[in-house]
């Protein structure tokens, strides 16, 4: 068993645990404390529940900005608001939800970045993103947001969303029903689905400070002081954003900005068929955010399929333990679905009809005390 070592994420100044947050938790209207998302309940409808929610593209937005330096074109803008969407709906999904409308938040120094171009071709990729979910029957509003120029509290920019959606109460999926001898599907975030217009990277949105910090150059530090902090001491790479990595198949910035996967086709195909005890998003927490899930649960994930190659090359260049690794990242694995013995070929077949790869990865058990995660993979045994 490795134990824990001192985290790389950490130094970098972000806290994968969410310290603190247990103030605002406390304080909600929240129906279902153990479910992935909140849900509230309906004022004028006591069957129904709201869901609200918000979320962003990490800190992608700084790799977006020094490409966008570096060459001197704004489409590297355009990815970041797939991000978003993906972000917000795959989440909903997680408790039954149908996403309704959204609308986004988008924060900028003026100084830095040309507001024209950065709303210019985040407005093609918003277009384009749900012009995509149209074609696969998901049809979202988008209601407009807000943009704020705040030169003395941004560097460069920042873009997030909110989503609203809806779910029957009665249907809404909680977590409270897993139980042991569950099985884990895992859905494959890398390689190529039906609905992308390329082989994706598999990184998604998380991990994106220690990714960054550790494949890219001190130079664009020097030449961008904004994209920093003197707090923090980063950006020990060895490549530019444009390095070609033997195997990768597309450049380190392409990699890093490849748009987070889109599973809410699947999953909703999943859910008119298959009894769904859980469903979860792989994003801040890795493949640990199951274990917010149920109640005296270990999920025990055995059969991992081997991680994306950029996961590989982040932790070789940045010496995170591999327990950090699959704490900060999906590790290949962006989505999961729990299901009852027996249900687990319905999952996979779903899935695989997108081109998205698909597993059993491991199974649930009784935990005499509270929630664990173990995972066992060719890189150690890693409890948390």
């Amino acid at each position: 068993m490795v134990g824990s070592t001192p985290s790389r994420y950490r130094s970098l100044g972000v806290d994968v645990g969410k310290e603190g947050i247990e103030a605002l938790r406390s304080i909600t209207c929240d129906l279902f404390p153990s479910a992935f998302c909140s849900v509230v309940r309906h004022p004028s409808d006591p069957t129904r529940g709201i869901i609200l929610h918000e979320d962003g593209a990490g800190t992608k937005p700084i790799v977006s900005y020094i490409c966008y330096r570096e060459t001197g074109e704004a489409k590297w803008f355009q990815s970041l608001a797939t991000d978003v969407v993906a972000m917000n709906i795959d989440d909903v999904v997680c408790v039954g939800g149908k996403p309704i409308a959204f609308s986004d938040y988008i924060a900028l120094n003026p100084f830095t970045v040309r507001k024209q171009d950065l709303l210019g071709w985040l407005a093609r990729g918003f277009d384009k993103t749900f012009a995509t979910l149209k074609s696969l029957k998901i049809d979202i509003l988008f209601s407009g947001g807000e943009t704020a120029d705040l030169p003395d509290i941004v560097r460069t920019f920042d873009v997030s969303g909110t989503v609203y959606g809806e779910v029957e109460l009665d249907k809404a999926i909680t977590g409270a029903r897993i139980s042991p001898g569950d099985v884990i599907v895992g859905l494959r975030s890398g390689g190529r689905c039906s609905y992308e217009e390329g082989s994706n990277s598999g990184l998604m949105c998380n991990g994106i400070t220690l990714a960054r910090h550790s494949l890219l150059s001190r130079d664009y530090l020097r030449k961008y002081p904004e994209i920093g902090s003197k707090e923090v001491k980063g950006y020990s790479g060895r490549f530019t954003v444009d390095t070609k990595v033997p195997d990768l198949g597309m450049s380190v910035g392409e990699a890093l900005l490849y748009p987070t996967r889109i599973y809410i086709p699947i999953a909703l195909k999943v859910l008119k068929g298959v009894d769904v005890k859980a469903m979860v998003h792989n994003t801040g927490g890795g493949l640990t955010k199951c274990k917010r899930l149920g109640r005296k649960i270990r999920y025990f994930k055995d059969a991992l399929p081997e991680p994306d190659l950029i996961f590989s090359l982040i932790q070789r260049e940045s010496r995170a333990d591999w327990r950090e690794m699959y704490q900060d990242f999906n590790m290949g694995v962006g989505f999961e679905v729990i299901v009852g013995k027996g249900d687990e070929d319905a999952v996979i077949t779903a899935s695989e009809k997108f081109g998205v790869g698909a597993q059993v990865i491991g199974r649930c058990e009784r935990s005499p005390s509270g929630n664990a995660v173990l995972i066992r993979s060719g890189f150690g045994k890693f409890e948390y």
